[in-house]
């Protein structure tokens, strides 16, 4: 089982890791992760563990989906109404890779847009048709940097 991490101010791949009792390996592998750079604001998917305190828990943001045999990324989200690309930066994925039967899959119960690599404030306001409220009141920090997971 997994859960959805908030980073904070001080946080690291190693002292994240060593909090769950895993490598830096397997959260970089885990979230997709290139580099050791994490953004305080951003969110990771972490082992549910119940070894760090839940910043934004599964069972509150996100339904866990059982992958059954012959389901593919594109068929869960619009079954589930999110956006393809969304639920693969959510759950680490890239857009070749396979998934397989008994994998966990995280759907967000919310609306949640993951944010490109130009993205700015009035972008997102206008292709989300939100007001800068809306989003101020839904998520603690945004920092618009590339991959971070906006509620809206």
């Amino acid at each position: 089982m997994y859960k959805v991490y908030q980073v904070i101010n001080g946080d690291t791949l190693k002292n994240i890791a060593s909090r769950l009792n895993i490598t830096e390996n397997e959260l970089k592998q885990l979230n997709g992760l290139m580099n050791d750079n994490i953004i305080p604001g951003s969110y990771l998917i972490v082992p549910n563990n119940n070894m760090m305190s839940n910043n934004m828990g599964t069972n509150n943001e996100y339904e866990v989906y059982i992958v059954k045999q012959g389901d593919n990324v594109y068929a869960i989200a619009r079954e589930y109404g999110v956006d393809y690309k969304t639920l693969l930066a959510i759950n680490g994925l890239k857009d070749n890779e396979y998934i397989y039967p008994n994998q966990e899959i995280l759907i967000p119960k919310s609306n949640v847009y993951v944010t490109g690599k130009n993205d700015t404030i009035e972008d997102i306001i206008n292709r989300l048709n939100v007001t800068y409220e809306d989003l101020k009141n839904k998520n603690k920090n945004i920092y618009l940097v590339e991959d971070q997971m906006i509620k809206y």
